[in-house]
């Protein structure tokens, strides 16, 4: 499964180089003020409607009204697709300059010219995702989860939420790779504000590589978890879980 690079071949080239490079914190460091500076004016600031209606969708949620929730949703996503109407170029939400400069230095080696777009907008496509899994339709939240993550390539919540529904299907492969972007894209430093989606990556990592039998790459995996998410108890519950595998041979 290989939706996410779908996108642009720039985004998957950066990725790949950025992977090679060693950690997302120490790339991360590589970006110089002044280029942040210089595409900080590129982040499109969160449209008031926008943002009050992704809030209310993800209320509607919380409170068990996920057709509701979806109505809110809809409207902002046709709104963008009003405002971007005719427009060929490849759409990208950022929220911060960090994000747009990952953005803009990831399509430029391919000659894409991104338009970067409100982060309300992936967070609408998300949200109606989610909403769709709780009304039982993961075959049409499937395309909205999906579409979040092609728009915000570098957030790794959507990835990883993206994953979460492949492995409810049991296709540990796909969810194994989506898991795995999730991770390449979450800052590394453990006190960071990723630590969460990256121990989180890195048990979906190892809950798949044990589903596939590699059960020495899991542990590895759930161990590194907890160097993100100490006392995380799922992650020591799987350990055991290998720990038994190990045990009798299977």
């Amino acid at each position: 499964m290989n939706q996410w690079k779908a996108l642009v071949p720039g985004i998957c080239m950066a990725m790949a180089v950025g992977t090679a490079a060693g950690p997302a914190s120490a790339r991360a460091e590589s970006v110089s003020p002044g280029h942040l500076t210089e595409v900080s004016q590129l982040v499109v600031a969160p449209d008031v409607m926008d943002k009050q209606r992704t809030s209310a969708g993800f209320g509607f949620i919380r409170s068990g009204k996920p057709k509701k929730a979806i109505a809110e949703f809809d409207a902002v996503i046709s709104a963008a697709d009003r405002r971007h109407l005719g427009d060929p170029r490849p759409r990208f939400c950022a929220r911060n300059e960090r994000d747009a400069s990952r953005i803009t230095t990831a399509t430029s080696a391919s000659g894409a010219s991104p338009v970067l777009i409100d982060s309300a907008v992936c967070d609408a496509h998300f949200g109606k995702g989610y909403a769709l899994i709780d009304m039982g339709r993961g075959d049409l939240a499937e395309a909205e989860l999906r579409r979040a993550t092609e728009l915000a390539p570098f957030d790794a919540h959507y990835a990883n939420e993206y994953a979460e529904l492949y492995k409810s299907r049991r296709d540990w492969k796909a969810s194994l790779e989506l898991f795995l972007h999730a991770w390449d894209v979450a800052d590394k430093n453990p006190t960071g504000p990723d630590a969460d989606l990256a121990a989180r990556a890195l048990r979906g990592i190892g809950y798949n590589q044990m589903m596939l039998g590699n059960l020495d790459a899991a542990e590895n995996s759930f161990r590194q978890s907890l160097e993100f998410e100490p006392g995380n108890k799922a992650a020591s519950i799987e350990l055991g879980h290998i720990a038994r595998k190990k045990a009798i041979g299977s």
